[in-house]
């Protein structure tokens, strides 16, 4: 049985993940082709628009708090069609399928990260 606190805890641990390796993308491109502005390589126009109306680090703060909540919404979205299979364990499964997606999106960041500092 997975709880609230769990989810959360989760959820924030993730969204960290994903928005300190961009952050540290955008800082390598910054460093490494000082021709290309920073920021078009975010492919999220959401992000974009975080990052270009409060700056680097406070758009990733507010974005990763927005990146929270869509966390917690899909994992809702999930929970229903898993209640179908699985009544009890619902939450587990819904998490589990949210861990998955998330883990892919944090791996592009890293593979963009070693790119970005020419280390591939």
């Amino acid at each position: 049985m997975v709880n609230g606190y769990t989810i959360f805890f989760i959820a924030v641990l993730l969204v960290s993940a994903d928005k300190i390796i961009t952050y540290m993308n955008i800082k390598a491109v910054e460093r490494n082709f000082p021709k290309i502005n920073p920021i078009q390589i975010e492919k999220n126009p959401l992000a974009k628009f975080f990052f270009q109306k409060a700056g680097l680090i406070w758009g990733s703060i507010l974005y990763g708090i927005f990146s929270v909540g869509t966390f917690i919404f899909a994992l809702y979205l999930f929970y229903f069609p898993a209640k179908i299979y699985s009544p009890t364990n619902a939450w587990g499964i819904s998490l589990y399928v949210m861990m998955i997606a998330y883990s892919f999106v944090i791996m592009n960041n890293l593979y963009f990260l070693l790119r970005y500092n020419k280390l591939l």
